[in-house]
């Protein structure tokens, strides 16, 4: 009888860690997303492609994600749970980031490759920042930095 609560105790103990390490990112089929979203973001992106929906964490508050592509570019539009956007995020060309935002990488991981670069937008389109995925060494780790080259977050992928 113990033996058995042991093992259900270590058992619910590895679900609930392993929850939370993808806690915050969860892939969706398009059935499980609000139709306020999947209205507002059709509405906005008829000649979307190859769109992907997760549940994610958006200031605190809960989202949703919808990776798309369109005229052959890689686009990323957050939603709140009542369909109003978030934030757009762009695929850029790493080659195209400003100076101040390579530099702050270079200073803070001098070892590190850029692999990709997004833009990140208000609803209106102004520039907030970027968001960088980097490798250095074995570790991948994701960089948002802000325009002016300050880097805000650091998350390991």
């Amino acid at each position: 009888m113990k033996t058995q609560r042991v093992i259900t105790l270590v058992f619910a103990a590895s679900l609930t860690i392993l929850s939370q390490a993808n806690a915050g990112e969860k892939e969706l089929s398009k059935s499980k997303v609000p139709k306020a979203v999947l209205e507002a973001f059709e509405k906005s992106y008829p000649n979307a492609k190859e769109m992907k929906f997760e549940n994610e964490m958006f200031e605190g508050k809960a989202a949703y994600e919808v990776e798309y592509k369109d005229n052959g570019k890689e686009y990323e539009a957050m939603y709140s749970t009542d369909g109003v956007l978030l934030q757009k995020e762009e695929e850029i060309d790493v080659n195209t980031l400003p100076a101040d935002v390579t530099n702050a990488i270079k200073k803070t991981h001098p070892e590190a490759k850029i692999e990709e670069a997004e833009k990140l937008m208000k609803p209106d389109g102004t520039l907030t920042g970027y968001e960088v995925d980097i490798k250095e060494g074995k570790k991948k780790l994701e960089l948002e930095v802000d325009a002016a080259g300050k880097i805000l977050k650091t998350e390991e992928d």
